[in-house]
C-alpha cells in the first residue's frame, strides 16, 4: 500500500504511554546524633500512593526502609523539629497534588 491509499479524514488513534512509574517528589535530610545525617526521599506510586524510604545504619551497611508520611511526621513531632515537620508537609503537598493532576 502506497501513501495514496490512506484517508486523510479519517482520525487515527495515537498510541498513548500505558507504562506508568514511580516519580521521586523529593528529600530531605534526618537530623539524627551523629556525624550520620541520613536523607528522607519521597516516591509517588502510579495509583497516587506515597512512601517514604530511609536508608538508616546497621551494624556494617546502610540498610533502607520505607515508612510512610504519618511515622516521619511523628518523628519529628517526637523530636521537636517543627521546621522537619514542614517540609515533609510540604512535600506530601506537592505528592498529593501530583497524584491529583495525574488522575485527571
Amino acid at each position: 500500500m502506497d501513501a495514496s491509499g490512506i484517508e486523510r479524514d479519517v482520525a487515527q488513534p495515537i498510541p498513548r504511554r500505558t507504562t506508568r512509574r514511580v516519580r521521586a517528589i523529593g528529600e530531605l535530610r534526618l537530623p539524627i546524633a551523629g556525624p550520620y545525617r541520613p536523607r528522607a526521599r519521597l516516591y509517588l506510586f502510579p495509583d497516587g500512593r506515597t512512601l517514604w524510604t530511609v536508608r538508616l545504619w546497621e551494624y556494617d551497611r546502610a540498610v533502607r526502609h520505607a515508612v510512610g508520611t504519618d511515622r516521619l511526621r511523628a518523628f519529628a513531632r517526637v523530636n521537636g523539629l517543627p521546621a522537619l515537620e514542614r517540609e515533609i508537609d510540604r512535600l506530601d503537598a506537592i505528592a498529593r497534588a501530583e497524584a491529583r493532576r495525574a488522575a485527571v
